[in-house]
């Protein structure tokens, strides 16, 4: 005749069986209150951050501000954004930043358009189809900045010289200190943008091809945004020497190429001052543009071989970029080699 089990060892059986349940479940309510606990904290030190910005004369406002992402994100939501300083403004779109609740110091950004800036004189206007950005930081500060748009769009206006207007199918920057250059507070720039089409480039070549655009640059003296005039803040950068490094500028377009290395800066006068180094094809007609078709200047093309002879050969054959004299901006003039090019004169920019 069978026994029936000992109610005390049924009653441990059943504890074991359940056991790895109550565990999850214990550890769910413990993870959903340190997040709740870290999402105070997020907003508290995003309130913190903004009123130290508002000490340092940043004044940021996000609206209608919202922080989600549990269980294991700190989601924050802006459905608008400004910010603010001196005569300098600036506004976005609905602006989203994520970042890892164990990776807090990686951002990832998503922000939408339109953009504009202005100092009350110059204003940049901006749209996009998408726009992603990742923030890089160590407790020392910013390490790296990048951003991606889709099919940007971008306008100049108020500028001296005229206004500037431009589109592309991709762009791509990426900023970052310079780590072997601290004492110059310099900064290392990548940017590219492809199938640019730029109204003003346009006139210049002689050309409606799009252009695609890259350049590797480190600006010294690079000590931040301070919300002054564009004109003050290039003031400024000038008087404390600032620089402008070129380790590369490219420009493809069409048949017309150029690579470019050296060093800008501004002269008293305010205009671009330097030495290049250009290799170039087919220049030709940007050459002639130039020199508004004077003999000099075709006669200069001829010299350094962007002449007419330089397209002859196979149909679709791409030229081969030649290296070109030096290229000098010095007291307002632009020489390439022992040859100043006529009707050239470098303006002031501000």
């Amino acid at each position: 005749m069978d026994q029936a089990a000992p109610p005390a060892s049924v009653r441990r059986s059943r504890f074991w069986l359940y056991t790895p349940f109550v565990l999850l479940l214990l550890v769910a309510v413990a993870w959903s209150i340190a997040w709740f606990v870290i999402r105070s904290r997020t907003a508290e030190a995003l309130d913190g951050w903004i009123a130290a910005e508002a000490r340092n004369g940043r004044q940021w406002t996000c609206g209608d501000r919202t922080i989600l992402g549990y269980p294991f994100r700190i989601e924050i939501i802006c459905e608008s954004l400004n910010l603010k300083r001196g005569a300098v403004s600036a506004s976005f779109g609905r602006t989203e930043a994520v970042a890892q609740v164990y990776q807090p110091r990686r951002v990832i950004m998503e922000v939408a358009g339109p953009l504009r800036v202005t100092d009350g004189m110059v204003t940049v206007d901006g749209t996009w189809d998408l726009l992603q950005a990742s923030i890089n930081a160590s407790p020392t500060g910013l390490q790296r900045l990048s951003v991606a748009a889709d099919a940007p769009k971008i306008s100049v206006t108020g500028l001296g010289t005229g206004d500037i207007a431009g589109s592309g199918r991709h762009l791509e920057l990426h900023i970052r200190p310079n780590p072997s250059r601290r004492a110059e507070l310099a900064g290392d720039v990548a940017a590219s943008v492809t199938e640019a089409r730029i109204p003003i480039l346009d006139a210049l070549a002689g050309g409606t091809e799009p252009t695609n655009l890259s350049a590797d640059l480190t600006v010294t003296q690079a000590d931040g945004f301070k919300g002054r005039t564009i004109v003050e803040e290039l003031e400024l950068w000038r008087n404390a020497g600032g620089k402008l490094d070129i380790l590369m500028l490219s420009a493809i377009k069409g048949a017309r190429q150029i690579e470019t290395k050296g060093e800008l800066r501004l002269d008293e006068q305010h205009r671009p001052a330097g030495q290049l180094t250009v290799s170039a094809a087919g220049l030709d007609g940007l050459l002639g543009n130039l020199t508004g078709g004077r003999v000099g200047g075709n006669l200069l093309g001829m010299l350094l071989g962007q002449g007419p002879r330089s397209q002859q050969g196979q149909p679709n054959a791409k030229p081969q970029l030649a290296s070109l004299p030096p290229l000098r901006l010095e007291n307002g003039f632009l020489s390439m080699g022992p040859f100043v090019i006529p009707n050239v004169r470098l303006q002031p920019l501000y």
